[in-house]
Formats: C-alpha cells, sequence, structure tokens
C-alpha cells in the first residue's frame, strides 16, 4: 500500500509528527471556515475553474469543428460544381456569331455557333463561369449548380419573358433588319 505523502515526508526527517498534525488540523479549520461563512475553498475554486476552462475549451473545439465540416462542405459543392460544368459544357468550335453580357460590371463577348445564340436567347442554354472561361451548358444543369453556386451562372435568360401573341402581333409591323448586330 501506498503511504500518504505526510507519511513519506515524516519518514524521511523532512516533516515532524507536530508539523504533520498542525497541517490537519489546519486544514480541517479552514474547511469549516469556510462551510460556516459560505465562502469556498481554494480546492472548490480550482476545480470549479477547471470545470469552466473544460468546458470553454469544449467549446472552442465545437466550434472549430463546425468551421471545418463547413470549409469540407463548401469545396465539395465546389468540386461538384466544377464536374457539372466541365461534364456538360457544350463545344464552341466554329462559332462565329458574337453572344454579349454583361459580367462583374463590364460587357463580355464569346463567339458561339447560330444554334447556340438562338437557344441561348430563348433561354434554353446559359452561361457559367469557370475560372477565367465563359462556357456554354444545358438550362436544367444551369439550374442544378445555381442551388449549389449562384455566381457560377454569369447570365441565363427567363423563358417566362417571352411576349405574348398580342406584343407579338403588334411588333408584327416593325421587321428587324437581317444585318442588325449589337
Amino acid at each position: 500500500m501506498s503511504k500518504s505523502l505526510r507519511d513519506q515526508l515524516m519518514k524521511a526527517g523532512l516533516a515532524t509528527k507536530q508539523q504533520a498534525l498542525q497541517a490537519k488540523t489546519s486544514n480541517k479549520k479552514k474547511k469549516k471556515q469556510a462551510a460556516k461563512s459560505g465562502d469556498m475553498t481554494d480546492q472548490e475554486k480550482r476545480r470549479i475553474d477547471l470545470e469552466r476552462e473544460r468546458q470553454a475549451k469544449a467549446e472552442k473545439d465545437r466550434e472549430l469543428n463546425r468551421q471545418l465540416e463547413e470549409e469540407r462542405q463548401r469545396k465539395a459543392s465546389e468540386a461538384q460544381v466544377r464536374q457539372l460544368i466541365e461534364v456538360n459544357a457544350l463545344s464552341r468550335d466554329g462559332g462565329e456569331a458574337e453572344y454579349k453580357f454583361v459580367f462583374e460590371n463590364k460587357i463580355k463577348k464569346i463567339y458561339v455557333t447560330n444554334d447556340q445564340l438562338a437557344r441561348l436567347e430563348r433561354g434554353l442554354l446559359a452561361l457559367a463561369v469557370l475560372g477565367e472561361d465563359f462556357l456554354v451548358i444545358p438550362a436544367p444543369v444551369a439550374s442544378k449548380i445555381a442551388e449549389r453556386k449562384p455566381e457560377a451562372i454569369v447570365m441565363q435568360n427567363d423563358k417566362s419573358g417571352d411576349l405574348t401573341e398580342e406584343e407579338e402581333d403588334w411588333y408584327a409591323d416593325y421587321q428587324i433588319p437581317d444585318d442588325l448586330m449589337w
């Protein structure tokens, strides 16, 4: 059996029996006085401080874990967006028609095929940005991307903004020349 520190000190000759008894009684007196006056003993204060520190550390760890999880989810979402854009991007090879759009308060232009131009204007295709490149993607894919990262979709025309039959008839009198380009 291990002996108490008091016993070990007495055996080593570093403390006398009288000193050990005096330390024991002073500890008991302090505890009694603290109990009567409602004060906490040093040991209770230390225990409470340690408990507060433990709770603060646990809260800090929870916050750090939450931030790491958010960062992981953000990276996963960006990877999904990148993959959706790369896989579904339509080739613009041979595109001679200019398509102009606003990106970050600047007018940008890309060259697309005539079919892509018509489909972009009707809202069947959309433009997405990947790094510095602007890619043409189908509208259903653009809506999936917009759910994850809305800023990746540069331009998508709204299909509901089409003219009604009455408005189309009114504009029928004014033919637009074929050579008019914006």
